[in-house]
């Protein structure tokens, strides 16, 4: 976008990016206050578990099909050299085998994802202020901040996606799973899924509140809500979306204004800047910066596969009571986890056809607003008085995801497919 002269349409990234600090504070309620994950609150919503199961196939849908370990695997191998089916393969298969051999599969992907944080992110910062110039850089904090400018050129398509930043669908629904394994509020009772190599640990399958009554405990749960808004605060919108947005944006802004090379879409854009740096610094240069974006691009598939099997299997666990005879959590875990690893291994060769990508597009579109009013439907309907959404957290999460909705409907019917 950037690179596009559509610098000034990024403070609508981090407006998004406050809003959704509310949207996932209503996340951590139900989850902090039950131990269940909010596809499990989904479960209670009548009839059955049609709710949880259609907010399961959603979640699936949208992020099951590999398009963007795809991309990642191309640009790999157009910088690294290989083939991209293989690279894709091993990238997959990599996720089984880590979260097997990890003691705590959420462990290992903490690990995992700080290194990348601090390597990766780190790495295009100081490489991103490598290739500009005062100028650019201080063009890139105007635009970040040019509050209700919508500059010429920009569609209904372009303006989407900074909506939901700086994650978006089932992303945000993802947050309840890491509420749980750091073992937050009531989320500490329920139990953990641990790796092959370890013995597993009994997970419950329903949750259970505390007495809401009594001011201590009412006390201990401000604290939780507290901890919760400034961990999403610090760490999602700060350092893990912000942070590194704007330092992509400012390489993008600097690619075309400094070395008038307008970037090209999807994984090719790294493929440029690479170039650029070998251009600029050397060969050194080219293999640092194609490192510190690979592993950011591959870090996400492994909260990703995760996520899906969690909530697949949250909602299985939970609602199925064959399920729990003779078998553990974690057997269902690694299970499901083999089935989705190797149903995406082999939709690899079919790569992502546009019939596919229009209908995740449809999805993806509408799960944000779908999950949040679902969220906001069990914390006034099901949580005890005390602890529910006070007004302003109703009027704030219901307003903008109906504008979300709103938003979609117009993309679907002015602007789709969408131009970009």
């Amino acid at each position: 976008m950037s690179s596009k002269g559509l610098i000034s349409l990024f403070w609508l990234y981090w407006v998004s990016a406050i809003f959704q600090v509310f949207f996932n504070r209503e996340i951590a309620r139900w989850t902090m206050a039950t131990g269940e994950t909010i596809f499990q609150g989904f479960a209670r919503i009548k009839p059955g578990a049609l709710w949880a199961w259609v907010g399961v196939v959603a979640c699936i849908l949208v992020m099951f099909w590999p398009a963007w370990i795809g991309g990642a695997a191309a640009q790999t191998a157009a910088l690294l050299g290989g083939n991209p089916q293989i690279w894709a393969v091993a990238a997959i298969a990599s996720v089984f085998v880590l979260f097997a051999v990890s003691h705590y599969v959420y462990r290992i992907l903490e690990y995992i994802m700080w290194f990348v944080f601090v390597v990766g992110t780190g790495g295009v910062v100081v490489l991103s202020l490598l290739m500009t110039d005062a100028q650019r850089f201080f063009e890139t904090v105007l635009g970040w901040l040019a509050i209700d400018t919508i500059p010429a050129g920009a569609t209904l398509s372009t303006i989407g996606p900074f909506l939901q930043q700086p994650l978006g669908g089932a992303w945000n629904a993802f947050h309840t799973f890491w509420l749980r394994e750091r073992g937050m509020g009531m989320g500490a009772y329920i139990g953990r899924v641990t790796g092959l190599v370890a013995r597993p640990e009994e997970v419950q399958a329903h949750g259970f509140t505390f007495d809401t009554s009594d001011p201590n405990e009412l006390r201990k749960w401000d604290r939780w809500m507290k901890l919760n808004t400034i961990t999403l605060a610090v760490f999602m919108v700060i350092l893990g979306g912000m942070l590194f947005t704007f330092f992509a944006s400012l390489a993008g802004y600097s690619a075309a204004k400094i070395y008038g090379m307008e970037l090209p879409s999807g994984w090719r854009i790294a493929v440029v800047l690479a170039e650029i740096f070998r251009t600029a610094f050397g060969p050194a240069f080219f293999v640092l910066f194609a490192f510190f974006v690979l592993i950011s691009l591959y870090d996400s598939q492994y909260a990703t596969y995760d996520g899906l099997t969690r909530a697949t299997v949250d909602v299985l666990w939970t609602e199925h009571r064959l399920a729990r005879r003779g078998r553990s959590y974690r057997f269902w875990y690694f299970v499901i986890l083999a089935v989705i690893c190797l149903a995406s291994i082999a939709t690899i060769p079919v790569g992502t056809p546009y019939e596919i990508w229009l209908l995740l597009s449809y999805i993806g579109m509408f799960s944000l607003p779908a999950y949040m009013l679902l969220t906001m439907y069990i914390n006034n309907r099901y949580l005890p008085r005390e602890i529910r959404p006070r007004w302003y957290d109703n009027l704030i999460v219901v307003s903008f995801n109906v504008f979300l909705l709103l938003y979609g409907v117009a993309w679907v019917l002015f602007e789709f497919p969408p131009r970009t």
